[in-house]
């Protein structure tokens, strides 16, 4: 029997203003052949250089969803000084520009049928870009699995082969409710322990899509100098996440 071509996507999510990070994943995907590259939300807000790294993702000219972190950056019933502080990075077009992207995308692989061939591409969760849907426990945190009635809640009525997501800054996988469902890494900020820039190539075989997920070395040191010397309100913790890949860092100095 016949297959159709298989058919790949490229997915980034989660580069929280670390152009570093993004600029080492795109260098990566010019020598890895994808069909399709979409952005998974989570542009600008907790590193050092917000306004490049929003320009960086805009220059692509791919699909690109926004995350929770966005939501916070141009939704104006907000204000908190780190907030302030992005937005006056960004200027105007650039709030403008996030307030203009749809929440979810959705790619039917050639030879499909929707929804049931589909990739659906969120960045949290389909009925909630703030959902924590934890399908394996989290690094370094006590957070259990999601329970199926509260993963229910958090899916929705979203149908598709895989959902991919970001949001929890490890890779993870599961079939909660029945649902394929993969989170990837994150580009700028992981919180596994591996300071490694991640992202995701997911490809259909003519009967399902399946995640590859790799991890690439970067300069995280120089992000966190960066970090400490940019002036953002939020440099110091941000600083101390990149250098320990950790959400909640667990000293002040972990290099020492």
């Amino acid at each position: 029997m016949n297959h159709p071509q298989s058919y790949s996507v490229a997915v980034i999510s989660d580069i929280h203003g670390n152009v570093a990070a993004l600029n080492a994943v795109l260098e990566d995907l010019r020598n890895r052949p994808y069909d399709s590259l979409v952005v998974a939300g989570d542009l600008v807000l907790s590193g050092p250089r917000p306004a490049e790294s929003l320009d960086a993702i805009r220059n692509l000219g791919v699909p690109t969803i926004y995350g929770n972190t966005d939501l916070l950056v141009f939704d104006e019933q907000h204000s908190e000084e780190r907030l302030d502080w992005v937005r006056e990075k960004l200027e105007t077009d650039g709030v403008d520009y996030l307030k203009g992207l749809p929440i979810e995308h959705r790619i039917t692989p050639p030879g499909g049928r929707s929804p049931e061939d589909d990739l659906l591409i969120v960045h949290a969760t389909p009925a909630d870009v703030n959902g924590m849907l934890v399908l394996q426990p989290v690094p370094f945190s006590q957070r259990p699995v999601t329970p199926e009635a509260e993963a229910r809640t958090l899916l929705g009525d979203a149908k598709a082969n895989l959902i991919v997501a970001g949001h929890l800054h490890y890779a993870s996988c599961g079939v909660p409710c029945g649902q394929r469902y993969s989170i990837i890494d994150s580009v700028g900020f992981p919180y596994d322990g591996d300071h490694r820039a991640g992202y995701a190539r997911v490809w259909w075989d003519g009967h399902e899509w399946h995640v590859e997920n790799h991890r690439l070395s970067y300069d995280y040191r120089k992000v966190a100098e960066d970090l400490m010397g940019c002036g953002a309100p939020f440099g110091e913790l941000s600083a101390q996440r990149i250098l320990q890949a950790r959400f909640r860092p667990v000293t002040q100095n972990p290099e020492a």
